[in-house]
């Protein structure tokens, strides 16, 4: 599950601290959804807590003071981690790997150099590597919620989603907490249960940590729920509820930037956005900004959204992050649908099972003119019913010159998700719906 500086909400999870609160919950072992006996009693709130700024300061004294402090080149890691995602600097990877190699130095065997190493693999997408250092987690600590949430992010990124649902209720098992239901919500995401995977991360919610970046994570992560189920005033709220844990966190600011651009106009919401994109340009604010600005018709102020985000992707790149699959939906949608297949087709080689992968190759060959091939690769996509109203209305782009009926069926349900899942496809799920006799929302329709 990656973050968005990558997109598809897929790694949002890695990283958060196990909490100690446990919850009225039954897990069900075949694929890992919960059901719920009785609603959680929401935790006190927390004492302060350091910003990850402050703890990397805090550690680099210590190991200036005291190279060989094990513990602190460990904690530096992950924090350099961390802030890598938050900032969107991709430099913080190069101090990351850095503070491992001491660390791996210090000790190579050590359980929290080894939970170090894992989340650093899947915030750069390398994914197959991050399942290899899961195992080594979950034999050095079996007892350890955080080992087995590595291997549930892991084998989730690969697509092997029975083996995930199977270390989540492991994980769960060990601590029904904030880390486990927040990682459940996703699964059932995953698996159409929208309603489900709301319940779960309203359970997450209140589960609470002592972390404030991990509350608002869950919680903006509750608000993109509530938006993709055309519930805005919820979602507004639960965006407002996680600036309340941490004021800048940006994808809760992302979320009430996306709801202007509803309630108001694309062009005013590019404008908001724009201020955040000049004080921290991460590559989701920016992609969001080309959207915004492609919607608004300005074609000047969205080619220069474009090409800072291919710069900044290159910078990723450089930082040894994989992007193929982010890179393949740009190209796809703004640029050289050539170029899109290509890559596509290389996050598709080095994760064939993952919806996503087989997602953004389908439409890269449909933009590319290649639809008849991209056929048999939507099925796979589509293969667990996943409540994402862009995957279909990606599918039923593709499956409209051959099956009609389908492709209505697939517009519609993706229209009832969310009218407003893409700004910058909005002309042509206009199009689409017309030629298939698919009414659109109002407030999308023009």
């Amino acid at each position: 599950m990656q973050t968005p500086t990558t997109a598809p909400r897929r790694g949002v999870l890695q990283g958060l601290v196990p909490t100690l609160v446990l919850l009225a919950v039954v897990a069900i072992p075949v694929i890992g959804f919960l059901t719920f006996r009785a609603e959680p009693t929401a935790v006190p709130a927390p004492a302060p807590v350091r910003s990850v700024a402050d703890r990397t300061v805090v550690l680099e004294e210590r190991t200036a003071a005291d190279p060989g402090d094990l513990e602190a080149w460990q904690g530096l890691a992950v924090a350099y981690t961390q802030r890598a995602a938050i900032e969107g600097d991709p430099a913080f990877y190069a101090l990351a790997e850095r503070a491992l190699e001491r660390a791996e130095e210090l000790g190579p065997d050590a359980p929290m150099t080894i939970l170090a190493r894992g989340n650093l693999e899947l915030s750069l997408h390398r994914f197959a590597d991050a399942r290899r250092t899961a195992e080594r987690a979950v034999v050095a600590l079996p007892a350890s919620a955080e080992a087995h949430g590595l291997a549930v992010d892991a084998a989730a990124e690969l697509g092997d989603y029975a083996a995930a649902a199977e270390s989540l209720q492991t994980m769960l098992d060990l601590d029904p907490g904030l880390p486990a239901l927040a990682r459940a919500s996703y699964l059932r995401e995953l698996h159409g249960d929208l309603a489900g995977a709301i319940t779960a991360m309203q359970q997450a919610e209140q589960a609470g940590s002592a972390v404030p970046g991990d509350r608002a994570a869950v919680t903006s992560l509750l608000g993109d729920l509530h938006r993709r189920g055309g519930d805005l005033s919820a979602a507004e709220g639960a965006y407002t509820r996680a600036l309340d844990a941490v004021p800048d966190f940006v994808p809760a600011q992302l979320g009430l930037i996306r709801i202007s651009a509803v309630r108001t106009s694309p062009a005013a919401a590019a404008e908001e956005l724009a201020a955040l994109v000049d004080e921290l340009p991460r590559l989701d604010a920016v992609l969001l900004l080309a959207d915004l600005r492609e919607a608004a018709g300005d074609a000047e102020g969205r080619a220069s959204a474009l090409e800072l985000a291919r710069a900044m992707a290159a910078l990723q790149q450089d930082a040894g992050q994989v992007v193929d699959l982010e890179l393949a939906l740009l190209e796809a949608d703004h640029g050289d649908p050539d170029v899109a297949v290509e890559l596509a087709t290389a996050a598709f080689e080095s994760r064939p099972d993952n919806i996503y992968a087989a997602d953004a190759l389908a439409w890269a060959l449909h933009r590319a003119g290649r639809s008849d091939e991209a056929g048999p690769i939507v099925e796979r996509a589509l293969r667990l019913d996943t409540a994402d109203p862009l995957l279909r209305f990606h599918a039923a782009a593709v499956t409209a010159a051959g099956d009609e009926d389908r492709a209505r069926a697939l517009l519609t349900s993706a229209l009832e998700l969310d009218p407003w899942f893409s700004f910058a496809l909005l002309d042509e799920l206009r199009e689409l719906a017309d030629r298939l006799d698919v009414p659109v929302p109002a407030a999308a329709a023009t």
